[in-house]
């Protein structure tokens, strides 16, 4: 079995800032000191989106924030960064466009790509995220030419199909690496049926991680380790320890999935292992 590689998603992504937990990181400092708190619990990978300092909510021009997060990491540990590409949102899609296409090129050695569009998944399920085929293909080739790997984020198991043929064209390069983002309601169903069934559906060759939502996090943790797959953790996926307990940090989410792995007899990977298993080149 492969060492399992552990991804902190530290910043919350869009949607968690100061109004729902004190505890999110916020400013360049404290996004750094709380991806070194990680990485020294056993992440490997951490996801990063921009934030606005003080209120946590999204940066209204993340690039040279990311730029700066980035910098200041590097400096910090040798952690491998993913830079969102599905946040900053707001933009038009030819704002966009050029925004992604600078975003490859500030130092990650990796970046999230979701393979389609999903409806909202929040209450009350309004809007659709966006993501069409030939956005997909384009953002996969500026990733292509910064040779930075795509994490494929997949939101349902038609997006499965969509990576397979994009790998046929050649617009990806195999073995991909997919995350399943088990998100319910409009989406995957976080249960181990529901994982089994996505896993079929992929070759053996690809590597592939899981994040799941609030509750689900921990137990599709621990599902997706014993199946050979890989876990992320973090602010971005769920703020509390427990039933209505918030978690004070995403250290704290991190040690908790390392502690299951080592119930279950499961090595943790550090960064260079899992820059192996990914076949990453070390920025």
């Amino acid at each position: 079995m492969s060492k399992l590689i552990i991804t902190a998603a530290v910043t919350g992504g869009e949607p968690v800032s100061r109004e729902m937990t004190p505890h999110v990181p916020c400013s360049p400092e404290e996004i750094v000191e709380e991806t070194v708190r990680c990485w020294e619990a056993g992440a490997s990978i951490v996801h990063l989106h921009a934030k606005e300092p003080g209120t946590g909510r999204p940066a209204p021009d993340p690039n040279p924030v990311l730029k700066q997060y980035i910098k200041m990491i590097r400096d910090r540990c040798d952690i491998i960064i993913n830079a969102t590409t599905g946040g900053g949102r707001r933009a038009t899609a030819e704002k966009l466009d050029e925004m992604i296409r600078e975003r490859c090129w500030l130092g990650q050695e990796m970046s999230s790509l979701n393979m389609g569009s999903v409806n909202s998944w929040v209450r009350p399920y309004e809007g659709t995220f966006m993501n069409q085929v030939p956005t997909i293909e384009r953002w996969a080739g500026y990733m292509k030419e910064a040779g930075i790997k795509p994490e494929l984020e997949i939101y349902d198991t038609g997006m499965i199909n969509t990576a397979k043929i994009l790998a046929e064209k050649g617009v990806l390069d195999e073995p991909l690496h997919i995350q399943f983002v088990m998100i319910g309601a409009t989406g995957i169903s976080p249960t181990p049926k529901g994982l089994l069934y996505c896993l079929d559906q992929i070759p053996n060759s690809w590597t592939w991680s899981v994040c799941a939502l609030g509750r689900h996090e921990l137990p599709m943790g621990a599902v997706a380790m014993t199946l050979g797959g890989h876990v992320r953790v973090g602010f971005e996926d769920n703020i509390y320890l427990k039933h209505g307990e918030l978690a004070k940090s995403n250290a704290q989410l991190v040690e908790r999935i390392v502690t299951v792995a080592k119930a279950l007899n499961i090595e943790v990977a550090t960064a260079d292992e899992s820059r192996r298993i990914l076949g990453l080149r070390k920025a």
